[in-house]
């Protein structure tokens, strides 16, 4: 007869044929509980803030048809441009940094990686995706972490091996490596990586420093532009000051938000130069777009009044951005005076289509409600 085993006895560990495998991994576990209770605990290794990174390690690669390719003097033109603005450029991973920065330089491109496009950029950031030529690819990580901004550095042409023959050279990849690391050497990569990184104190320093550097200044104007602080604000501020810079510092003024509007209004009222009382105008209207502060109203009904219809233009889009209802009565009065106007003139035209634009726009927030 089959031996047959009680209820109880089933239960009973001593009849079952594995109880030193599962008594030895109920001792394990509880070995593992104690050790883990009495392992010290692990520092805690915060990230540096952004706005304080100093020491940036480099890594960098070069490719070509060929292969990979000694990045020695890439390395050394990354790390002067770096060293340029400020920063201390480290090449040993084993050295203290705060972040770490990834160069990686290709006779054809192969893969671009997520950018954050802001006001400013790179003028040929938006076309990066299209372009299969020699490039060099910026990004960094800090503590593991890609951040989701990247650059982009390329030659003045698209196919290497046609550059190449021009110039006499035999060896298209390296040609291609070479003119990458010239245009390195000229990019304005170091001032976008500050400006990502909200480092305004560096740029304003740099900017104080450019004294016979026009682009430049202008270029840090713009970024600028886009910080969250009060002594960008105060620079941009001195800027107008410059009639060779005021321009672009009235469009950073823009930029900052609404703690920039009284010194716009302040420009509109007591400017004497048309083109800077315009771009004060227009800095209030990208303000609107995205912000809608009372005062911002009165302005720009204010400025339906003026002789200019450039100024007409920007006020009424203004209007149509805040969406208040009151502007209904005051452009539908300057809709009829701009359409019985016979004038064609190009200025006249934007009006009139700012205007039908603003009607919709507050037609629809009327009907909202």
């Amino acid at each position: 007869m089959p031996l047959i085993l009680a209820p109880r006895s089933r239960m009973t560990l001593h009849t079952l044929p594995y109880t030193p495998i599962i008594l030895g991994f109920v001792w394990v576990l509880g070995l593992s509980a104690t050790v883990l209770a009495e392992a010290p605990p692990i520092p805690n290794n915060s990230a540096m803030p952004l706005a304080k990174i100093q020491q940036v390690l480099i890594e960098t690669l070069a490719l070509t048809e060929r292969g990979l390719q000694d990045s020695t003097t890439l390395q050394q033109v990354v790390s002067e441009r770096l060293a340029q603005a400020g920063f201390t450029p480290v090449s040993d991973a084993k050295m203290p940094h705060d972040v770490t920065l990834r160069v990686k330089c290709e006779e054809q491109k192969t893969w671009t990686g997520p950018s954050k496009h802001r006001k400013g950029s790179h003028p040929s950031a938006s076309a990066s995706r299209l372009w299969k030529g020699p490039a060099c690819h910026i990004s960094y990580n800090q503590q593991g972490q890609p951040a989701l901004w990247s650059w982009e550095v390329r030659t003045t042409f698209e196919d290497p091996r046609d550059a190449a023959k021009a110039a006499g050279a035999t060896n298209a990849g390296l040609y291609a490596l070479q003119e990458l690391q010239a245009q390195l050497a000229q990019d304005e990569f170091p001032l976008y990586l500050a400006a990502e990184w909200g480092q305004a104190e560096r740029l304003i320093h740099l900017y104080q420093q450019a004294t016979e550097h026009l682009d430049r200044r202008r270029l840090i104007l713009q970024l600028l532009g886009s910080l969250n602080s009060p002594t960008a604000l105060t620079t941009i501020e001195k800027a107008t000051n410059n009639p060779e810079l005021a321009m672009t510092a009235i469009t950073a003024l823009g930029d900052q938000g609404e703690v920039a509007i009284p010194l716009l209004v302040h420009l509109i009222d007591s400017s004497e130069n048309p083109e800077h009382r315009l771009a004060a105008l227009q800095a209030l209207g990208e303000i609107a777009t995205h912000s809608t502060p009372s005062i911002l109203y009165d302005v720009f009904v204010k400025q339906l009044e003026s002789q200019d219809p450039r100024m007409q233009a920007i006020a009424v889009r203004g209007l149509g951005s805040l969406g208040d209802l009151r502007a209904v009565t005051p452009i539908e009065t300057l809709n009829i005076q701009a359409w019985s106007n016979p004038s064609t003139h190009a200025d006249m035209q934007a009006l009139r289509e700012a205007l039908n634009w603003s009607l919709y726009q507050l037609d629809a927030q009327a009907s909202s409600h």
